[in-house]
């Protein structure tokens, strides 16, 4: 036997053997032994023998590489019900192994149209470099038994084609024991993981041997596991339905769908011709579940984070496929999820850390080392201390003090981005009620909000509670948000929360102003009492003119419309004196104080709480 041993192709439930270029068979499993009545231990079996008169003609040497292909009829010898036909077609598998994959087409139905067959082979190298053998597997399968031996045809098939992403062989079972190329997902009817990989790993073969182009989507839910954990295991099971619909009516007919996982779907794609027929069919499953979902009384609002890669381009074997795809997927994550991404080798790296961040984080909470920095917000006309913005910072090792950059994944979590969250808050008043005790009277502080905390629809109520345990008004506090809050999830809950909280006397900060794709809107929708134009401004204000027209544009429109206007990230003398120059209100940044923790605030508080301007 080359290459594979027989005690593995015992096992398998198809007819295999090995042919010499001299049509001497040398090898025959044990189900070919079985079906035949046949066996090769004399010496003297020949192809001609398990085969039909006059087709048992083999090639005479190995075929040239890309250019040969055979389109054959043969018949096998059956004791009991004659021959059964079949056509097989040669293709090539891999130059490097000298691997060639034939299989089989019915060529007719047997038994009345119940019997279909296929056949697998190879032309596998010897190991002294001789002329290869002929290396043939055919399945003989009745209805409605077909998906098994189909699955273990394929499974075979890329063992032999891609012998790295099978290092166990070919004869392992499922733990369940039965056959994963059989499985569905109970819930969606879609193949799981183990059906859609086999189907796959066929699927490229085919189309590459024709040189075609094949494309790998997966999808995640974003926030699935918070969905299910605020609304009920009811609920993320009707949106996994309501995707696993959406998936298959855009693919019908043009590749296979599949739930890969708790949260994931992936779907290989025929047909792409061009990078964007890819990105067009993502961007419609993008469209088609863009709309608040009602369940029960609840309008539950989710996103999509797709990642893509491309058959060849990306891999020529599906866990390279997988791997470009997640890389990607991570990218759209990474950038706040809700999008589509293909792979780009030269940009994407694989992400990573993610749970090492989580258990860094909940480590942190338990150990009470997240607090403020208060950051100070000065009037620019006389330097006058307005307010100040309360930023997360946490203690690392030794003097390190880390912020909320080093960690970004928990703002893409509930759990821990509300945890977080709370805790600063806690923080935060509890410094608010022990200035007012000792004689002090702090300016309005603002604290930040991440879009994850408003997937529940009690932000108002419990941030309203808080301050009410510590004795604090409402004044005492602002908000600031950006505007991706508003196109991350439950705009219906983000609408009643902040309304709530300005009746109660919070003010509303727009955060990054000038960044976002719809910044008007979002002062036209929210009731927005400040906007704070981006730190990207501010730092080339001085060098590009035209930065300085935008941001004086933006000061008068807030004058128009009697929002407060704030300058972010003012760092040089420069940068003040022109802001100074075009009557920016208020402005904030190192040039007149790095962020400071709870005690050297109050210093500053109990000074003159003015700065050099």
């Amino acid at each position: 036997m080359p290459s594979l041993p027989g005690r593995i192709l015992d096992t398998l439930p198809l007819l295999v053997c090995h042919v010499e270029p001299d049509g001497r068979v040398s090898y025959l499993n044990h189900c070919w032994r079985s079906f035949s009545g046949l066996c090769e231990t004399a010496g003297t079996l020949s192809w001609t023998d398990l085969i039909g008169e006059g087709e048992g003609q083999l090639p005479c040497r190995c075929p040239e590489p890309m250019a040969y292909c055979l389109h054959e009829a043969v018949s096998l010898h059956h004791p009991g019900r004659g021959d059964i036909r079949a056509r097989l077609h040669w293709q090539k598998m891999d130059p490097a192994t000298g691997g060639w994959l034939l299989y089989c087409s019915p060529e007719t139905d047997m038994q009345a149209g119940s019997r279909k067959d296929h056949t697998l082979g190879v032309l596998a190298k010897r190991p002294d470099g001789e002329e290869p053998g002929l290396m043939r597997a055919a399945s003989s399968l009745t209805e409605p038994g077909r998906s098994e031996a189909e699955a273990r045809l394929q499974q075979t098939a890329s063992f032999l084609r891609e012998p790295a992403d099978h290092p166990a062989g070919l004869a392992s079972e499922p733990e369940n024991g039965r056959d994963d190329g059989q499985a569905h997902d109970a819930l969606t009817g879609l193949p799981d993981r183990a059906a859609f990989d086999r189907q796959a790993a066929l699927l490229l073969f085919e189309k590459g041997a024709l040189d075609e182009r094949v494309g790998l989507l997966l999808l995640d839910i974003d926030y699935l596991g918070d969905i299910n954990t605020l609304y009920g295991r009811e609920t993320g099971d009707r949106i996994l339905c309501i995707v696993a619909e959406c998936l298959s009516d855009i693919v019908a007919g043009r590749g296979i769908v599949a739930r890969s996982g708790d949260d994931e779907f992936a779907a290989l794609l025929t047909g792409i011709g061009r990078d964007e027929n890819l990105a067009d069919l993502a961007q419609a499953l993008l469209a088609a579940t863009d709309h608040p979902v009602a369940i029960g009384a609840q309008q539950i609002t989710f996103g999509l984070s797709i990642g893509a890669a491309l058959f060849p381009r990306d891999g020529r074997v599906l866990s390279r496929l997988y791997q470009g795809a997640q890389i990607a997927m991570g990218d759209v994550k990474a950038h706040g999820r809700g999008g589509f991404r293909l792979f780009d080798p030269t940009t994407m790296k694989p992400e990573g850390g993610v749970s090492a961040q989580a258990n860094v984080v909940r480590q942190m909470l338990s150990d009470d080392l997240v607090y403020p920095a208060y950051q100070a917000k000065v009037r620019l006309t006389d330097g006058q201390l307005m307010g100040a913005e309360a930023l997360m910072r946490w203690r690392g090792r030794g003097d390190l003090h880390c912020g909320p950059d080093s960690f970004p994944e928990i703002f893409r979590n509930y759990d821990l981005a509300s945890r977080v969250s709370a805790r600063v808050q806690e923080r935060v008043f509890e410094d608010i009620a022990l200035w007012r005790r000792t004689g002090l009277m702090p300016p309005p502080i603002s604290i930040n909000v991440a879009p994850v905390e408003f997937m529940q629809d009690d932000y108002a109520e419990k941030l309203l509670a808080r301050l009410e345990r510590f004795g604090l008004s409402a004044r005492m506090i602002e908000l600031e948000l950006t505007e991706h809050v508003l196109y991350q999830n439950s705009e219906h809950y983000i609408h009643r929360a902040l309304a709530q909280l300005q009746r109660a006397g919070i003010r509303i900060i727009l955060d990054d102003f000038g960044t976002g794709y719809s910044s008007l809107g979002f002062l036209r929708d929210f009731p927005v009492s400040c906007i704070k134009i981006d730190r990207s401004f501010i730092r080339r204000i001085c060098a590009e003119p035209s930065m300085e027209v935008i941001v004086e544009a933006i000061i008068r429109f807030g004058e128009a419309i009697s929002v407060d206007v704030v300058a972010e990230g003012i760092e040089t003398d420069d940068q003040l004196a022109l802001l100074r120059r075009i009557n920016c209100p208020t402005g904030q940044g190192y040039h007149f104080s790095t962020p400071i923790d709870s005690t050297a605030f109050a210093r500053l508080l109990t000074g003159s709480r003015r700065f050099p301007v």
